[in-house]
């Protein structure tokens, strides 16, 4: 019988390794580590007018569900807004990004699949300059288009 190299845990609201990565403060709920490379889960609080740059995961899929605040999602062409209790799926390939709407934050739930992005999030915090983001990002196969349409 082959076992898994993971094993159970649990972890409360506000537990989990706190990094900060473009202004919003990331939570990390599940590591490379502990899901055997299967998903990265990340608890995402971001300040009001928060915005991601345009940007194209290239090694990973994303799925975000909205806990609370308002955004706008940007994918290919398309422009939705999303409310407390929203889903919103990424297939890796696709130019996407959000913005956070109105004057309070925005919390999220972010999970990457396959796992991986936890590292690129560690790094970024270690970041000072932009031109040192955009060759993390690289790194990670993530390509950083620029701002997000107005």
């Amino acid at each position: 019988m082959t076992y898994l190299k993971t094993k159970p845990y649990a972890l409360h609201r506000g537990e989990g390794q706190c990094l900060h990565s473009l202004e919003a403060m990331v939570v990390v709920k599940a590591t490379a580590e502990q899901t055997n490379g299967a998903f990265n889960l990340f608890d995402v609080t971001c300040p009001p007018d928060y915005e991601t740059p345009l940007h194209i995961h290239y090694a990973e899929e994303v799925a975000v569900y909205i806990l609370e605040g308002t955004l706008t999602f940007f994918w290919g062409n398309e422009k939705k807004e999303a409310v407390a209790g929203s889903f919103f799926y990424q297939p890796r390939g696709i130019p996407h990004g959000f913005r956070v709407e109105g004057g309070t934050p925005a919390r999220i739930l972010y999970i990457t699949i396959p796992a991986g992005f936890d590292q690129f999030v560690a790094e970024q915090e270690q970041t000072a300059q932009p031109s040192e983001s955009e060759m993390n990002a690289a790194r990670h196969k993530i390509e950083i288009l620029g701002p997000l349409p107005k």
